[in-house]
């Protein structure tokens, strides 16, 4: 994971924390134009924070998106293996291994 995947989430987490706060009134200050302040800019933040998040979490570029497809191909590749121009069975075992056989008679 990099550094802003991980800055990101924990904004994330933050946001919501501050939304949850605020929306249960725990944040509430004595002084009401000081509680509307805090409310604005609470809810301005959260919605920069969840449309950066959206931004960096999604495909909205042609070059972010063929980016996409070749990761998905590379795992692709990974998981049902591939090697060189022929594909083959990850859970297969190898022709030359002996397999272990129970003699009991």
């Amino acid at each position: 994971m990099d550094k802003g995947t991980k800055l990101r989430t924990v904004l994330a987490i933050a946001t919501a924390i501050n939304t949850a706060l605020i929306a249960t009134d725990v944040t509430g200050f004595e002084n009401p134009t000081l509680d509307f302040i805090y409310t604005v800019v609470s809810l301005i933040l959260n919605f920069i924070i969840v449309a950066l998040a959206t931004y960096f979490n999604n495909d909205y570029t042609e070059i972010a998106s063929e980016k996409t497809a070749e990761m998905r191909q590379a795992k692709l590749e990974k998981s049902i293996g591939y090697e060189g121009e022929h594909f083959f069975d990850v859970d297969e075992p190898d022709e030359n291994e002996e397999e272990d056989v129970d003699d009991a008679e």
